[in-house]
């Protein structure tokens, strides 16, 4: 039986596309849960002022960016089904083939690779893969550790920050700090474990990031849970 998990896929694959078009999936769900679009509104203008910032600028190692792109495709691509074990399977056997990849990747640059190397959307592709790369708890914890510079200077959003955080955490067994990363509970998705629950909205809030309650309603919006029992074993 296989437990049903989601890493917030709406944020983490949308990232890259809320620049440049419009996601009617998204727009509709914000017409159900209102207090979300202020939120992903002001993601869309700080992905904007990035790729006005990097306008100009020809990626050093193109042929990378494409790889990392393809791969971003193949992994949202296997994410993009009924959650059934067959998907879950398949899902799986497409992280481990974009692994040793995107190790390489992290190797070769010291973490991510920058916008002059791959673009803007070539970092949004090497930043999903390394967040879906969870046999390798290390190499996430890697690529996490050297987040700050990039979220000061915008290559990074803050709501990849909070998404890798979790991820992160929930993988050393740990609470996670901001409720990113979900599981399908009786049908339903609701958070893993939190540290101090009661103050989760509060350290959301201080990244720029909206409550809670929104998130998973944009999530259940876009992603209907499957079905799955009390403990989580799809049905």
């Amino acid at each position: 039986m296989w437990r049903a998990i989601v890493a917030a896929v709406w944020l983490a694959g949308a990232g890259g596309a809320l620049a440049e078009e419009a996601d009617p999936q998204l727009d509709a769900a914000l017409l159900q849960c209102l207090g979300a679009a202020p939120f992903v509104e002001a993601d869309r203008l700080r992905e904007q002022a990035l790729a006005r910032r990097s306008t100009g600028i020809e990626p050093s190692e193109p042929r990378l960016r494409g790889q990392l792109l393809e791969m971003a495709r193949l992994d949202q691509q296997a994410r993009d089904g009924d959650w059934s074990q067959a998907m879950v399977e398949k899902m799986l056997a497409v992280d481990a083939a974009n692994l040793a990849k995107i190790r390489q990747v992290v190797a070769d640059h010291g973490g991510l690779p920058d916008v002059r190397a791959v673009g803007v959307d070539g970092v949004r592709a090497a930043w999903l893969l390394v967040q879906h790369a969870d046999a390798d708890a290390g190499l996430q914890r890697q690529v996490l550790d050297g987040l700050a510079p990039r979220l000061a200077s915008g290559e990074v959003s803050s709501r990849e920050f909070a998404l890798l955080t979790d991820r992160v955490l929930v993988n050393a067994g740990k609470p996670q700090r901001y409720g990113s990363q979900l599981a399908a509970i009786g049908g339903r998705w609701q958070p893993k474990a939190m540290e101090a629950p009661e103050q989760v909205d509060q350290r959301r809030a201080s990244i720029g990031q909206m409550p809670l309650a929104d998130y998973l309603c944009v999530a259940a919006q876009m992603f209907p849970a499957p079905a799955t029992d009390a403990e989580g074993r799809l049905l």
